[in-house]
């Protein structure tokens, strides 16, 4: 056992260590064989001549031994140890490189990834070109991540590494947290959005010796994510045969245009790597991936530059939402506010929206664009994440858990690995009963949560963003709307957030901006066109529309930012978005 090993193992094993009314120390519970080694680790490395007995070795087969307590524990501080020698390093990887010798694969197959904070999703696209229609299946990811009890398309964007430098992802980072000692990584896609690829992971989520950065965990996350597309390509009876370099494109959040730049083109290089990568460590990299093979696969992948020609490019979220609405069928032009609600950050973007058919039905790619009204993009750390944060408060509150409890650690952490499944079943049935780790139960209301002064706060806050946008964009532009009463701001919502009561009412009613109240209507949450071809998406498509308007035939292309209408002082006339579910 490794030194550092034993240390993270024995740090828990003190964590349960109580002190009795008599003021001696006591263990409640049972020792693991796993602890019982790291003690006998310490006590044969101490340094003299001391001949204890150690616990008998457990073949893995057998179910642990465990010590019954309660038991008295000495406060001697142990001597400083000897460290176990380490193994020689393994000196190289056998990278497959079979992918980037393949003929380039066929056009109309396509796949759009969407890396999420908390779940991520990717949609499959082959055109029928003789029948002029789309065939779009989306990827059922849970099968091979292990987790269709939790969704079948979806894959928890997790990392975790245990004790012993084996990487996790998904389902299983959450299972093996749960298990053993450390903290897992939730928030990966953070490093892209803050800046942070190059800054070193924290102890707290590194406890091996490996110097490691966000970086590397963001692509070791997205090899997982690209070996779950590879294996759903692959055994889904109902999909053509796909070669592994098929054409993939990726969404990217909002960000400030010069950081989306870099990050664009990080992701680019990255989900390439990622496909070597996966085809390297297919038969590993769902069982435990050790992590110094694969930062010295790392290593040997980038020792010379390649180019990743399959990766074709990204796709804003917004214009993702927007493409997956349309039908691509009949002339549109529209105004329409994109909210995405999701795990980490809301963003708002407001585009106006042109699709423009030629008379024998094919699509004016030239006329066919989108335009991001200038100063409208931004985004608030208030989303699904913070409402997590806020019922977890008010339930150690109403429980009478607070940091001076004696098992708060214990509750606390069992609440954390729960809340997102309480708060959907609250939002859901209008209540919830939540089990605690102390054998009590904490029933939440609905009506009560939303009372809250937090939880209104959160809902003024993406009311006052979405005026703030408005009032930041030319007046040009609610003169526009307001020009046929008619017509309203489209306002699209999506993302796992987007039926949240207090999202709800973004689309509702009206709103004022430079003076002048105008109307405001949803979008259809579950557009005509797919409702006719694929019904059996409407439950999951708020959070799948980014991927599966990406991977699309048609996309909306970006034309920059608008900064007026540029109609000239004429009437302009706004689309059906809203109500006809284009």
């Amino acid at each position: 056992m490794e030194s550092t090993k034993a240390k993270i193992i024995l740090a828990n094993l003190r964590e349960r260590i109580e002190v009795g009314s008599d003021g001696k120390f006591r263990l409640e519970g049972v020792i693991t064989q796993r602890e019982l080694e790291a003690l006998d680790f310490f006590i044969s490395n101490l340094p003299g001549t001391l001949d204890l007995p150690t616990a008998p070795a457990v073949a893995p087969s057998r179910p642990e031994p465990a010590v019954a307590g309660p038991i008295t524990v000495s406060t001697v501080e142990p001597a400083p140890s000897q460290p176990e020698p380490e193994p020689p390093a393994e000196e190289s990887v056998a990278l497959d490189f079979s992918t980037l010798s393949l003929p380039d694969a066929d056009a109309t197959y396509r796949v759009c990834l969407d890396f999420g904070t908390a779940m991520s999703k990717a949609s499959f696209v082959h055109d029928n070109e003789d029948e002029g229609l789309e065939y779009i299946q989306v990827l059922k990811l849970g099968i091979p991540g292990d987790q269709e009890e939790i969704d079948e398309v979806m894959l928890v964007s997790s990392v975790f590494i245990d004790p012993d430098g084996l990487l996790w992802f998904g389902q299983n980072a959450v299972k093996h947290a749960v298990e053993g000692s450390g903290s897992r990584i939730d928030n990966i896609k953070r490093a892209l959005s803050e800046g942070n690829l190059n800054v070193p992971v924290d102890a707290t989520y590194n406890p091996t010796s490996h110097p490691l950065t966000y970086k590397d965990i963001v692509l070791a996350y997205l090899t997982f994510f690209t070996w779950a597309i590879n294996y759903a390509l692959e055994n889904d009876v109902e999909l053509p045969v796909v070669a592994r370099n098929f054409k993939r494109r990726f969404a990217m959040p909002c960000f400030p245009r010069a950081n989306a730049r870099m990050v664009e083109g990080e992701l680019k290089t990255l989900l390439g790597e990622a496909q070597i990568l996966s085809d390297t460590f297919s038969d590993e990299v769902h069982q435990g991936l050790p992590l110094s093979r694969f930062l010295l696969a790392l290593k040997q992948l980038r020792a010379e530059t390649r180019d990743y020609t399959f990766i074709e490019g990204s796709v804003t979220e917004p214009l993702g939402v927007a493409g997956s609405l349309l039908s691509w069928q009949s002339n549109h032009d529209s105004l329409a506010l994109v909210v995405d609600i999701g795990a980490g950050t809301s963003d708002f973007s407001l585009y106006r929206l042109k699709v423009t058919v030629n008379d024998d039905g094919s699509i004016d790619k030239t006329k066919t664009t989108a335009g991001e009204v200038d100063g409208t993009a931004r985004g608030i750390t208030e989303a699904g994440n913070h409402l997590d944060k806020l019922l977890k408060g008010f339930i150690l509150q109403k429980a009478g858990v607070s940091s001076s409890h004696d098992k708060f650690q214990n509750i606390s952490h069992a609440l954390e690995r729960n809340i997102r499944d309480h708060k959907e079943s609250l939002f859901n049935s209008g209540s919830v009963l939540v089990p605690l780790y102390n054998g009590e139960a904490v029933e939440v209301s609905l009506t009560e949560f939303l009372a809250l002064g937090e939880v209104k706060a959160f809902e003024e806050s993406l009311r006052k963003t979405l005026v703030e946008i408005l009032e930041s964009a030319d007046k040009e532009w609610i003169n526009w709307v307001q020009a046929n009463p008619s017509h309203n701001l489209t306002i699209v919502l999506t993302g796992g957030g987007a039926t949240l009561p207090m999202v709800r009412k973004l689309a509702e009613g009206t709103v004022t901006a430079h003076g002048k109240t105008i109307p405001v209507a949803a979008a259809r949450s579950f557009p005509e066109w797919l409702r006719t071809d694929y019904p059996d998406l409407e439950a999951p498509y708020p959070r799948i529309a980014v991927s599966l308007g990406g991977a699309r035939r048609n996309i909306i292309r970006s034309m920059g930012v608008l900064r007026t209408t540029g109609f000239g002082g004429g009437s302009p006339t706004l689309g059906s978005f809203q109500t006809k579910g284009i």
